[in-house]
């Protein structure tokens, strides 16, 4: 290995150093979430900096002549090309590896994930009670305000819900699985209906006080919304909406207990869609131990993923860092520490905020500081190969190849920024700290420049 490979991976393997020791000082310290949010801003605000000056305002000096005008149009433009694949690649490649457990790295993710999760079941099951006469004539708004005290259960296989003659506890709205509807007759139990996801059981008995109509059984495992008859009737007694609609509804169901009220799928979804938006001001999401769990649970083993998206963050700035040690030593100048600045300032709040998130879903301590070891030594090797892609004076179709390179990783890091770094330090504290230390970080990283 010669020098400049030598210290291209010493440079990578310094600004990469602050991953394990940021997974330290995160499980040993445990930093309130303010002072998470306000360090995470602070490094992405100077690798804001290390971006804008030392790779896309590099593309600009190469591309311009000696009196500022930019005389390779096409120079730049490969690079802003490159930096729109960069992102686009970067952005695919994240959502491939949430989709396996990845997001579990952060809490900011951690929240996008079970929010977008839970408002496509709030949206349903907006669309099924827009099936029931009586909640689609009330103003949404009131629909609304029961979503917080509905809960989900599941059933198993052939497992009754409930049985005809039993005192009615609420209304179920079927999101997952199918179950079968019977009611006894003098030929023996007579199947009504089988129903899936999006259709209701039940809603007599949040209106009358009448034992149940029939049996429901399920046909496979069953995941449901339950409102209890208890949490309606508050509803109804602060509704006189709610309560005016019931009462037109109930004199008709009474006389025909079969299931009434269906619309078509089209109108269901055009009431769903409209209290959307109101339904996001209801899905709130506490990031605690169990949730975090619940969702690893729920990917089986995710480390791999958490692994790989956490590599995914540091391999366009490793290859920078190589291409960054060539371009000084064929220009002659001094390597700027800025861009290392920036990385090492970024990563650090960032492996203590993951590895807080990671101890609370119940991964061990020493497999965290592995895991980010092992990406200090992936960086360095990152930077290594960078200085393998950087011919040592780039001419012709070589400098314009760099510069999409230098594109393609720079494009990848503003995109991990916007999308990872930045909402991960206003889910730590948000408020003004994130915007102030964001600045204060741009400009720690200038100083270093100009020192």
């Amino acid at each position: 290995m010669n020098s400049l490979a030598l210290s291209a991976v010493f440079w990578g393997a310094l600004s990469a150093v602050s991953l394990p020791l940021g997974a330290l000082l995160g499980l040993a310290l445990v930093p309130k979430r303010r002072v998470a949010s306000s360090a995470m801003a602070f490094g992405a605000g100077a690798l804001l900096f290390a971006l804008s000056i030392e790779l896309f305002g590099h593309a600009l000096h190469v591309a311009s002549d000696r009196h500022g005008h930019v005389d390779r149009p096409g120079l730049i433009l490969a690079v802003m090309l490159a930096a729109i694949v960069g992102g686009l690649l970067f952005n695919g490649l994240n959502l491939l590896l949430e989709g396996k457990g990845g997001f579990l790295r952060r809490r900011g993710l951690i929240r996008r994930h079970v929010v977008k999760e839970r408002r496509a079941e709030a949206n349903l099951l907006l669309e099924s009670l827009g099936r029931v006469d009586y909640f689609r004539s009330l103003p949404m708004e009131e629909v609304i305000s029961l979503m917080p005290d509905v809960e989900m259960v599941q059933f198993d296989e052939n497992q009754t819900i409930f049985h005809e003659g039993d005192e009615g506890d609420g209304l179920y709205v079927v999101a997952e699985g199918t179950v079968r509807v019977t009611r006894k007759s003098e030929a023996g139990d007579q199947e009504i209906a089988t129903i899936g996801a999006g259709d209701v059981v039940g809603e007599m008995s949040l209106v009358t006080d009448n034992p149940r109509s029939a049996t429901v059984q399920t046909e496979s495992h069953v995941r449901a919304w339950k409102i209890p008859k208890e949490a309606f009737h508050e509803h109804m007694e602060a509704s006189p909406n709610l309560e005016a609609a019931i009462h037109r509804v109930v004199a008709d169901r009474i006389k025909n207990l079969e299931q009434a009220g269906h619309v078509s799928a089209e109108t269901a979804r055009e009431w769903a869609r409209s209290g959307v938006k109101g339904v996001e001001d209801q899905v709130t999401v506490g990031i605690t131990p169990d949730l975090v769990q619940e969702e690893q649970h729920k990917h089986g083993n995710p480390a791999l993923a958490i692994w790989m998206g956490i590599a995914l963050d540091c391999i366009p700035e490793s290859l920078v860092i190589g291409m960054l040690v060539v371009t000084a030593a064929a220009e002659g100048t001094a390597f700027s520490v800025a861009f290392i600045a920036g990385v090492f300032l970024a990563n650090m709040p960032e492996a203590m905020s993951s590895a807080v998130t990671m101890r609370k879903g119940g991964m061990l301590k020493t497999r965290i500081f592995w895991m980010w070891f092992s990406l200090c030594v992936l960086t360095a090797v990152g930077a290594y190969i960078g200085t393998l892609l950087l011919p040592a004076h780039p001419a012709g179709s070589d400098l314009y190849l760099v510069f999409i390179i230098e594109g393609l990783a720079g494009g990848a890091m503003l995109t991990m920024i916007a999308q990872t770094m930045l909402p991960e330090a206003f889910e730590q504290g948000g408020g003004p700290i994130v915007g102030l230390s964001t600045l204060g970080g741009f400009l720690a990283a200038l100083t270093v420049k100009m020192l």
